[in-house]
């Protein structure tokens, strides 16, 4: 069971810091003791679903493990979320009690939900009087119970409410903590948000460990979490390309002075330009960096340790143990080179999702269907193209944005672009390119489609143009395409 990560350290290791967030830490014993005294109120005759709505905090892993100790089931909420995808998602998963704090519950309030759930504020729980000698829950539980409810990031759709098991995620950390070596003597900086499948994956490895997390409430003060690299003496750090970018473009001395102690960086598998990748290959020297594969409905499938001169530099890698991929397309399965659709099947994919959501078309016969477009290469390494979403029907042609926008992203103008089809009577769809431009530098559309003679087929080279002070993302950086 995912508690028994913070039960096994707290028993190995009960005197030393498992987080610290600000000017507070806590120790295993306490981190614990405190989530068994959350258990003990949140305990139900049968499992029940308690949201979490909590930034980055310590108070956040407190109810973490509390509500999975109590036996219930955690629906973890973004502090981003929108109002109305707040009713959506509490109207589905209709949850027993709302686990936050005073600042939530002014935001529950406006939209009238507190009305509607019951209400726990953590930070007023008196631990002391509902303390506890040991753990008194059973542990022995059948790990195939649902543990977890998040929803996936919705770039192109409705967010669907993913379930997964203790055995999903256990397997994941398992997998994860053992490619990465992930041992007691690691010290993690975490400033991904913990609503999110990648930053609640690097805290459940590192609990697992015995490690330490320092925990950000997020990146908004890049100096201060890349400082605290230097200050604890960090050996890890993961985030997305976004924020890697930010790194490299403000505060790479700062960087690349604070990280004499750490192994490994660690990214996902949006967009990664190959300028930045190389970027960071160079700061680095001989500390690894990687990038991994995967969906809220399969964390984290794929790992790739990129290398200078990286003949593999644009792939995501190979799976995991216990972790199969193929690649198929409407009538068979595809041969290397050939693209087509990414199925995965393992002991770490989601059941299937939360109520009045069919699962047929996404899982098969226990293949999760992903709707993203790939292939494998002759040496076993996956390559992603796109979203089968994303794909762009020009005149019966098929194209995936990714192919433009690695030209376009190229121009030393350009520091980010993405692209979509949109509606043309005589052919179907046409390219239509959205750019931010570099500070300070200038482009008109002619440069573009002049750059893009000869490296893009012309009817791949957009015929539109707008430009942006920044692209639609959510936390993970991954463009909101249907925001565009």
């Amino acid at each position: 069971m995912i508690f028994d990560f913070l039960l096994d350290s707290a028993k190995e290791f009960p005197t030393k810091t498992a987080l610290i967030f600000e000017n507070s830490q806590i120790n295993y014993f306490d981190l614990n003791q405190k989530a068994l005294s959350l258990a003990r109120t949140l305990k139900k005759n049968k499992p029940c679903v308690v949201s979490l709505l909590l930034s980055n905090s310590i108070d956040f892993c407190i109810s973490f493990f509390g509500i999975l100790y109590s036996g219930n089931i955690c629906h973890v909420i973004p502090t981003s979320i929108s109002d109305s995808n707040l009713t959506n998602q509490l109207k589905l998963t209709n949850p027993s009690i709302i686990l936050s704090n005073s600042i939530f519950e002014k935001k529950l309030s406006r939209i009238n939900l507190n009305e509607k759930y019951s209400f726990l504020d953590i930070t007023k729980f008196d631990f002391k009087h509902n303390s506890v000698l040991d753990c008194e829950f059973d542990t022995s539980s059948d790990s195939s119970l649902i543990a977890l409810i998040l929803f996936s990031a919705g770039t192109t759709s409705v967010p669907k409410a993913v379930q997964l098991s203790h055995n999903n995620i256990e397997n994941t950390v398992n997998r994860v903590t053992n490619y990465l070596n992930i041992t007691s003597n690691d010290i993690d900086v975490i400033s991904l948000p913990l609503s999110h499948s990648f930053g609640l994956g690097c805290l459940n490895c590192i609990i697992k460990s015995g490690g330490t997390a320092i925990l950000h409430k997020n990146t908004i003060n890049m100096p201060n979490v890349i400082s605290s690299i230097k200050n604890y003496q960090a050996t890890s750090f993961a985030s997305t390309p976004t924020t890697f970018q930010q790194i490299i473009d403000k505060h790479k001395s700062l960087f690349q002075n604070s990280i004499d102690s750490v192994r490994y960086l660690l990214t996902n598998s949006s967009p990664m330009p190959n300028e930045l990748t190389n970027n960071l290959l160079n700061i680095l020297n001989d500390k690894k960096l990687y990038t991994y594969y995967g969906l809220t409905e399969a964390s984290r499938s794929t790992f790739h340790l990129f290398k200078k001169n990286d003949k593999k530099i644009n792939s995501v890698g190979k799976p995991l143990p216990e972790v199969k991929i193929k690649i198929f397309t409407d009538s068979h399965e595809c041969l290397p080179l050939e693209r087509g659709e990414i199925y995965i099947q393992g002991p770490h994919v989601s059941p299937g999702y939360l109520q009045n959501v069919s699962n047929k078309k996404t899982l098969d016969s226990d293949w999760l269907h992903t709707g993203d477009i790939g292939y494998f290469d002759n040496d076993g390494y996956l390559f992603l193209i796109g979203r089968k979403d994303d794909l762009i029907n020009i005149g019966g042609e098929k194209v995936f944005p990714k192919e433009i926008e690695d030209i376009i992203g190229s121009m030393k103008e350009i520091d980010e672009v993405a692209v979509k089809g949109i509606p043309d009577k005589l052919l179907g769809q046409i390219v239509q390119a959205y750019v931010v431009t570099k500070q300070e530098m200038l482009v008109k559309d002619q440069d573009i489609v002049l750059f893009c003679k000869g490296k893009l087929e012309n009817y791949k080279i957009p015929r539109i143009f707008t430009y942006l002070s920044k692209l639609p993302k959510n936390e993970q950086g991954k463009i909101l395409r249907s925001n565009l």
